[in-house]
């Protein structure tokens, strides 16, 4: 695989100013950096500790616990959880799993950037600082893909500067355990596969897209045999979101645009009305005033090719209704959220029970008590908005775009792969919850902080001026 131009050693000191005072010591902002990292995560750990637990997290616990695994999540989470039980039958050991990654991830980037020392100590203060950052209290297959990402990055960088093999082999297994994490996960990956593969260079560029492809598709036959092998359950997917996208132009149209299949006969457009709700599908299926038929539940293949055709009908004979109901959900998914929705488009503490899962104890600590006020007191703010986190992504964007260097191609990468993900959500997002675009916004954050932070050869410049 191709190398990047190596960067300084971690071991050189910057050079003398003119006036005889040095710069700090590579090796002393090293260990500013690592004592940075290590101190954010066992904050983390201690303010969030033993992880927060939803009802997504609970059951997808509850599948490693019974092996009646499904389908609904990807089978990345269900394996963590697995794996987990080894240490303990508990959400700590996801939690530390996550820390860690995200963390080491963040040191090593920058760590590795050939950047000035001061900012090197600015990328985990910032990521620290960013309230996306403090998802990782949650047990969720968003944090775990976030988390492992982070540290895919970092390894590619690594690979990319001196060709190491560990490097590649460890980036390529971290995007593996990512694309498991989600049906999804692919839209963020395949970015960051072509970055390992060096695709933006001229030479063999046809050989490296190639390779692209090539690992893309080994990845996803890899995970796709093991979902087969291990899941026992088999729900249809697409219904949850086709019968909540025909229940939404229903609403608008003030009819009822549903086959007779999928909802009751006595149902109205004022029955969907009254469990309608524009930032999440999941009341809609939990009314029975509504009469939708359930989407997890096994599903004849006749009725599901009939409702995807008669959703992509409705569709097009109504543009205008599909695009209001998908932008009210955009507007929350992407923007600012109002007070009045529920906490839990943002953060659910828990923890939540499910069926014979073991109790979890939570401690009642002043630090978790701080964290749930924050928490509470910044989720109807941009703080935990996607916006601000994109638009930075798109201005970082265009502060490299004619750069043709490794630090430019790497920025560009970052952002690719943080709007290939989150730009699909447009289309099959089924509620406004923020952890949807936990990667992009983070991604954004990364590639900001390699785009706008200082150069080690401009800090040299400046000094010799």
């Amino acid at each position: 695989m191709p190398q990047d131009t190596p960067a300084p050693s971690t071991t050189d000191h910057l050079p003398q100013r003119r006036d005889g005072a040095s710069l700090t010591p590579a090796r002393t902002t090293a260990v500013a950096v690592i004592v940075a990292a290590a101190t954010a995560a066992l904050l983390f750990a201690a303010a969030f500790y033993p992880g927060w637990l939803s009802f997504d997290s609970s059951y997808q616990w509850w599948q490693a616990r019974s092996g009646e695994i499904s389908n609904i999540n990807g089978i990345g989470i269900v394996l963590l959880w697995q794996a987990a039980r080894w240490l303990h039958d508990g959400p700590q050991p996801l939690l530390l799993l996550q820390l860690a990654l995200f963390w080491s991830g963040a040191a090593l980037l920058a760590l590795d950037a050939p950047v000035t020392a001061r900012a090197r100590l600015v990328l985990p203060l910032l990521l620290a600082l960013a309230p996306a950052s403090w998802l990782l209290a949650q047990i969720w297959s968003d944090a775990a893909l976030l988390a492992l990402l982070v540290f895919a990055v970092a390894a590619i960088r690594r690979h990319r500067r001196d060709g190491s093999r560990v490097w590649f082999v460890a980036a390529l297994a971290a995007l593996a355990l990512g694309l498991a994490q989600r049906h999804n996960a692919l839209f963020a990956v395949l970015p960051l596969l072509g970055w390992l593969c060096g695709v933006e260079r001229r030479d063999a560029r046809r050989r490296r897209l190639g390779a692209t492809i090539t690992l893309a598709a080994v990845l996803l036959l890899v995970v796709h045999a093991t979902t087969a092998a291990l899941t026992r359950q088999w729900f249809p997917v697409l219904p949850s979101l086709t019968l909540w996208d025909l229940s939404g132009m229903s609403v608008r149209q003030q009819r009822v645009l549903l086959p007779d299949y999928a909802i009751a006969p006595q149902s109205t457009v004022d029955d969907l009305a009254s469990a309608y709700a524009a930032w999440s599908n999941t009341p809609l299926f939990a009314s029975p005033r509504a009469g939708v038929r359930y989407p997890f539940q096994p599903w004849p293949e006749a009725d599901q090719q009939r409702l995807r055709r008669h959703w992509l009908s409705t569709i097009t004979q109504h543009p205008q209704t599909y695009l209001a109901h998908r932008g009210e959900l955009m507007a929350g998914l992407f923007g600012t959220r109002a007070r009045e929705l529920p906490p839990e488009l943002t953060y659910v503490p828990g923890p939540v029970q499910y069926r014979d899962n073991p109790a979890v104890a939570v401690p009642d600590g002043a630090l978790r008590r701080f964290a749930l006020a924050t928490f509470e007191r910044l989720r109807a703010t941009p703080a935990f908005a996607a916006w601000p986190y994109l638009l930075i992504g798109i201005a970082a964007a265009l502060r490299v775009r004619r750069r043709r260097d490794a630090r430019g191609a790497a920025v560009l990468w970052l952002i690719a792969s943080a709007w290939a993900y989150a730009l699909p959500y447009t289309v099959l997002a089924p509620a406004a919850e923020f952890r949807y675009l936990l990667w992009s916004c983070i991604a954004s954050l990364i590639a900001a902080w390699l785009a706008f932070a200082t150069h080690r050869d401009e800090a040299i410049a400046d000094l010799r001026d």
